[in-house]
């Protein structure tokens, strides 16, 4: 029964991996599904996140840098020897037990402004690195939807060689039985079979060109090569892709606005001028307010518990010169203070609690150069931020400009692609009858067959080129990569 039981469950456990195995084989994947994927498993997305964590903990510091410090301490330890009770201040030459209890409190009160600013530079750096993050998911976006077009176009390449090589097949079947019949040469069968070899080149080079690109593709999602891949191949047509009415020049204007690159970099321009303002405050006093609370204990320390009155003898202090006679001092009473045999831990802690309350200014007169070094600095970072901003938009419009030449030049060469199409499919026509009456030789057609495929070829990239430049208008207009 156990051993039975056991290939029950193990034979189920298998189908359940085999079943999962099949799933994970037969699913296809859409482009937003290939972004999704990319954007979980991405390293520079998980570094930038990182980068978004660490502001906020900056701007979380920067504010409680605003509250006062508590710090507090204590010990206890014992001493041998000769040596200074450090409670009753007096000489001991006995091991005794001493110890001590202490908290500081210190508050920044004014500081020429730089905790205001450090704050505010410290959330304009998160919001800065939202936007960094944002700019990141787009890239991969970007990326991987190229590469998800590239494989679109190489199925497409690989279709037409197909075609082609099975119209020469069919060709070189129909070729054979002529030449049996003794119809036709021999050598135009050879001559065929020469085209089925290039076209079945071709077929290996497209073959080859897809696997690469859906090699591409895994790479930009971050999916192990062995990982099996299957996209979902959309209907595209040129005349389903419109291209946007706005000019160059307003599509630059739009970017401005909502891609995050440029928004990333505007912060750059106001943290850094945060900054400056951070280095000047370093010239201005700093007024800070500290406290502190302390007490201590000794087990040589005895509490006073009252006074008493005794008489003192008079005490012989000499003699007169001359005379003999004695000297002796007026007898007297005194107050002598009385001592407890034993003084506890909490009442010399709650006797010999000290407090204190100090007002501090600091004025810096000279600082070796280093408030005006880092001014300096701040000012050299606002003017690379200026730089840095002005570069990110310069960027932005020749990408702009390009797609947009791109698109416009990849509508005009599909057009004409699309016309050379149909006249050499017209022309492979009539070469193909010819030739299978006999009026044209093996190398008017081949010509008409190579001429044909070349065409078809361009036409598929030109499409591709135009729709993908389309795209990447729309994204620069704020609108989402998607192939509906």
């Amino acid at each position: 029964m156990k051993r039975k039981f056991f290939y029950s469950l193990m034979f189920a456990l298998a189908t359940n991996w085999a079943i999962g195995q099949s799933a994970n084989e037969s699913k296809v994947w859409t482009l937003e599904e290939c972004v999704n994927y990319a954007r979980e498993n991405n390293l520079t997305i998980r570094n930038s996140q990182l980068t978004q964590v660490q502001n906020q903990i900056a701007v979380k510091q920067s504010k409680f840098a605003r509250l006062p410090n508590l710090s507090a301490g204590g010990g206890m330890g014992k001493s041998f020897g000769r040596t200074i009770d450090p409670v009753t201040n007096s000489f001991v030459s006995q091991a005794f037990l001493s110890g001590s209890l202490s908290a500081n409190a210190g508050m920044t009160v004014y500081q020429g402004g730089i905790l205001n600013n450090t704050i505010k530079q410290n959330e304009l750096n998160l919001q800065a690195s939202a936007f960094d993050l944002e700019k990141a998911k787009n890239d991969v976006g970007l990326s991987v939807a190229t590469n998800f077009l590239n494989v679109l176009l190489n199925r497409e390449q690989l279709e037409n060689a197909k075609y082609q090589l099975q119209v020469t097949a069919t060709q070189l079947d129909r070729t054979k039985k002529l030449v049996e019949a003794g119809s036709d040469p021999i050598t135009r069968q050879l001559d065929l079979e020469s085209q089925l070899a290039s076209n079945e080149v071709q077929v290996v080079n497209a073959e080859n060109a897809l696997g690469l690109a859906i090699l591409n593709l895994k790479q930009s999602m971050q999916m192990p090569a062995n990982e099996s891949l299957e996209i979902s191949v959309p209907e595209l047509e040129v005349e389903n892709v419109n291209m946007t009415a706005n000019a160059p020049s307003r599509i630059f204007d739009i970017a401005v606005e909502n891609q995050p690159e440029v928004k990333s970099a505007e912060l750059g321009i106001k943290s850094s001028v945060l900054g400056e303002k951070i280095a000047k405050g370093a010239f201005l006093p700093t007024v800070s307010l500290s406290g502190s609370i302390s007490t201590s204990y000794s087990d040589q320390q005895r509490q006073l518990i009252g006074t008493q009155v005794i008489d003192v003898p008079a005490q012989d202090i000499g003699f007169v010169q001359g005379s003999g006679d004695r000297v002796f001092t007026d007898p007297r009473q005194e107050s002598v203070r009385i001592f407890s045999d034993s003084y506890g831990l909490f009442d010399q802690f709650n006797d010999f609690l000290g407090q204190s309350v100090r007002a501090n200014l600091s004025i810096p007169i000279f600082s070796r150069l280093n408030n005006t070094s880092n001014l300096q600095r701040a000012k050299i970072n606002r003017q690379r931020a200026e730089i840095t901003s002005q570069n990110v938009k310069n960027q932005l419009r020749q990408a702009i400009e390009t797609a947009y030449n791109n698109a416009t030049a990849g509508l005009k060469s599909y057009q004409a692609s699309v016309k050379r199409v149909a006249a050499l499919q017209e022309s492979f026509r009539v070469a193909e009858e010819q030739y299978n009456v006999g009026s044209a030789n093996t190398v008017d057609y081949q010509v008409a067959s190579n001429n044909l495929f070349a065409a078809k070829t361009d036409l598929v990239r030109a499409k591709y080129e135009y729709i993908f430049r389309v795209k990447i208008l729309d994204f620069y207009l704020g609108n989402p990569i998607t192939l509906d």
